[in-house]
């Protein structure tokens, strides 16, 4: 059985837990830094202290609590080859 995820826009609400909509895949969920596939772009939350509260794929929603410093969208990176790395 095939998901099919439509376009949705996200939004990112920071007022005491940070919620996160749009969320299609979580990449990396650590105390200092999440990061989350939201289309085809990342996005990178750091601070201190994150816990997630919630997480829904379907729904597309993260919920995290702890205190974020810095946001950033991050541009889809190809992916390399193992020759191509190592032959730079």
């Amino acid at each position: 059985m095939e998901k099919e995820f439509s376009k949705k826009p996200h939004s990112l609400i920071i007022k005491g837990d940070t919620t996160v909509s749009g969320v299609t895949q979580v990449i990396a969920l650590e105390e200092k830094e999440v990061k989350v596939a939201i289309g085809d772009k990342t996005l990178l939350l750091a601070g201190d202290r994150f816990n997630a509260e919630k997480l829904s794929l379907e729904e597309g929603v993260l919920v995290l609590s702890g205190e974020v410093s810095t946001v950033k969208y991050l541009a889809k990176q190809e992916a390399k080859s193992l020759l191509k790395r190592i032959f730079k």
